[in-house]
């Protein structure tokens, strides 16, 4: 029995599934730190949100908290919601003179929704549910206690 040629045989058939595999790996590294840094700036929002930042300021900080993303494929959402005896509905924040208008102790919201494009193209589209997708939506949230 001739076993002249199996090495190259077998290196044809798993060599596509290790660079599926490598560049999956890749893929997913590209995605958590986009995913990490969204994370960090919504923080950033919310943190000086709730000392009685500006909507304005409250902007700034959150794109200047994501030096290395395209601040053109974030959405940015600020809300806030008060309690008296229940929590109210999420309201839009706003700003009343050099502060936003969120009462204190009222909670505000920093929401985040950022396009990361894929880079391996539409090929790994199938595995964030979208067949064909070129990118995913990565989204957070931050809720903090509007200080007095």
């Amino acid at each position: 029995m001739s076993r002249r040629g199996s090495v190259s045989v077998e290196t044809a058939l798993l060599t596509p599934l290790l660079i599926t595999l490598l560049f999956g790996i890749i893929e997913f590294g590209f995605v958590f730190k986009d995913l990490l840094m969204i994370h960090q700036a919504a923080r950033e929002g919310a943190r000086v949100a709730a000392v009685g930042a500006t909507t304005a300021e409250i902007a700034t900080r959150i794109t200047d908290s994501i030096p290395t993303l395209n601040p053109d494929g974030l959405a940015t959402e600020l809300q806030y919601r008060t309690y008296d005896g229940g929590w109210s509905e999420w309201a839009t924040l706003g700003d009343y003179g050099a502060e936003n208008d969120a009462p204190a102790n009222s909670q505000v919201r920093v929401a985040l929704t950022y396009v990361h494009p894929l880079a391996c193209g539409p090929f790994f589209g199938r595995f964030v549910g979208d067949p064909g997708a070129t990118s995913v939506n990565l989204t957070t949230g931050m809720v903090m206690c509007r200080e007095e």
